[in-house]
């Protein structure tokens, strides 16, 4: 059992890596440049690192009955939804906030 459990946990991690890398090598330069400054960005890694990682914590931990593991793994999930949601509500009122200053703009210049 302890066997299958090993080979799970090396699955779980390394197809995900394997196939990130070999979709890496598949782009041209200026493609491969666009996704290094994006890994980069700190939004994204708070966001989807944390969404994903957690989520191979999580199931790493279950694998291996180990309750600390599984805890750190849903805080990084959880961290990392908080994260998204509070983006998408910055990006909502963001746009929403510019939509009101364009018709603003437009009463403002209006004959009445």
């Amino acid at each position: 059992m302890i066997f299958l459990q090993v080979i799970l946990i090396i699955l779980i991690w390394a197809i995900p890596i394997f196939l990130f890398i070999k979709t890496y090598k598949r782009l041209d330069k200026k493609e491969q440049q666009d996704a290094k400054e994006e890994l980069k960005n700190p939004l994204f890694l708070l966001i989807f690192g944390s969404g994903c990682i957690g989520f191979q914590v999580f199931i790493t931990g279950s694998i291996s009955e180990t309750n600390i593991i599984q805890h750190i793994g849903a805080g990084l999930v959880t961290i990392g939804i908080f994260t998204g949601c509070m983006a998408a509500f910055k990006q909502r009122n963001a746009k929403k906030g510019l939509a009101l200053n364009d018709c603003w703009d437009n009463r403002s210049n209006s004959l009445y």
